[in-house]
């Protein structure tokens, strides 16, 4: 087929595909920063409840969760609830993506279907700049706090 028989030729079909990967790439960083924050926070709770009362929860518990359950358990963590809505809505564009994005676009001979891929280009495009604002928002998210899990002794209850 030619491309305008609503096929990419195979060098754009090659970008299309190294698209989709950058896009992924994005959304595991977000899923990583998540972890993170979530492994420290623990680390805090743990640090100020100290002998006081058993707590042995931890960022490890959470290193297989999915998007959806990462992002319930900063919900708990932050009171930063502008930002749980923006990550509940990446989440619906990441799990599209993930789950039905080049699937999405393939005709019914598999090969990628030129219309659809370009609609679905627009989606990635953005992706991957929210990706990155979101993950530096978590990460300023959990700056709030590392000063006092990093530096701040609270053996004596200051």
């Amino acid at each position: 087929m030619t491309i305008n028989q609503g096929l990419l030729a195979p060098m754009n079909t090659d970008h299309f595909y190294l698209q989709v990967a950058r896009a992924l790439t994005g959304c595991q960083l977000v899923e990583q920063e998540l972890k993170l924050y979530i492994t420290e926070a623990f680390e805090l709770v743990k640090k100020c409840v100290g002998s006081q009362f058993p707590f042995s929860m931890s960022g490890a518990d959470y290193m297989d969760a999915p998007l959806g359950r990462l992002i319930m358990v900063f919900r708990k963590l932050s009171d930063n609830a502008a930002l749980v809505d923006q990550l509940n809505k990446f989440k619906v564009e990441r799990n599209f993506l993930a789950h039905n994005g080049i699937a999405h676009c393939l005709d019914p001979e598999g090969e990628l279907s030129y219309v659809t891929a370009s609609e679905f280009q627009a989606r990635l495009i953005d992706i991957e700049p929210e990706a990155e604002r979101l993950r530096l928002a978590i990460n300023e998210e959990a700056n709030k706090f590392r000063g006092h899990l990093y530096f701040e002794d609270i053996s004596n209850g200051s």
